[in-house]
């Protein structure tokens, strides 16, 4: 009787959860990303106070950190713990929203590009080319500029839409991969069209690069948000952002350290967290 070695596949979820629960830092990482989301989520059953609210402004602006205020107060008066935590909910769904905006062109524009082939994939990668060439930092800081009274929404749309260029070259080299696969020769003897073959059999092996690039991509998003709301051009006052809390006490930093420590080791951990989860993905789905 004939015993098969053959391991069974596992599905990319199954690749992704044995990756991070691999290596102790992995663990780690999901755990204070975990708390942080959670921070986020119950933001207004875990904030002391409304973030906005400005209930003294001689008093009890610009305070040290103390027992009634542990991450001391702005200049308007306001808590910082409760625009932090704010913060979190903020940052974390502007990084996200963002991301998915991301994924979706990028992945679209690579596959097309890729499955396509031919005159039609010459003409989209000289397009992406000329967007590739223009710094993403510069673009966005041209269009805000701008228009800078720009809503959450519309700018969640921006960091999208300037975030997908690099995904859409790493699905198209995947594509072109696998378009004369097997499978592929089969599902197209069997009768499949185009477009099933492109989103049931083709898209589904490109989870893995997907995924990565989400984790990496949310990171970067959050720490761009940051800066373009540390100057003063990206979440709109009085609105709670990690950026835009250091850039309340930005002209006072040594006499205001708080304003920057507690956001900024906030963001720190976030983007830290997020790039180790990222890592342990990447070392999974290429150890497969």
């Amino acid at each position: 009787m004939a015993i098969s070695l053959a391991q069974p596949r596992q599905s990319p979820l199954g690749l992704a959860v044995r990756g991070i629960l691999r290596k102790p830092s992995s663990r780690v990482a999901v755990f204070i990303l975990g708390v942080i989301i959670l921070v986020g989520l119950f933001a207004p059953l875990i904030a002391p106070y409304d973030p906005a609210a400005q209930p003294d402004i001689v008093a009890l602006k610009s305070l040290p950190p103390s027992l009634a205020h542990p991450f001391g107060t702005d200049p308007y008066s306001r808590d910082v713990l409760s625009r932090v935590i704010y913060g979190a909910r903020l940052s974390l769904s502007i990084g996200i929203l963002a991301t998915v905006v991301s994924l979706t062109f990028g992945v679209a524009y690579g596959a097309i590009a890729g499955y396509a082939g031919g005159v039609i994939d010459a003409v989209m990668m000289r397009v992406l080319d000329a967007f590739l060439s223009i710094p993403r930092l510069l673009l966005l800081l041209g269009v805000l500029v701008a228009w800078p009274r720009l809503s959450v929404p519309a700018l969640v749309v921006f960091l999208g839409l300037t975030g997908w260029f690099g995904l859409s070259r790493i699905v198209r080299g995947q594509v072109l991969a696998l378009k004369h696969a097997e499978f592929v020769t089969a599902a197209l003897a069997l009768g499949a069209s185009r477009r099933r073959i492109l989103v049931r059999h083709l898209l589904p092996n490109l989870v893995s690069p997907i995924v990565v690039a989400a984790t990496v991509g949310v990171a970067h998003v959050i720490v761009l948000e940051a800066g373009l709301s540390y100057l003063g051009i990206g979440v709109p006052q009085p609105l709670a952002s990690w950026g835009n809390i250091i850039q309340d006490g930005a002209d006072q930093v040594a006499t205001l350290w708080w304003m920057s420590l507690f956001p900024g080791l906030f963001m720190v951990l976030t983007v830290m967290t997020l790039n180790v989860l990222g890592e342990a993905l990447r070392d999974a789905y290429e150890r497969r």
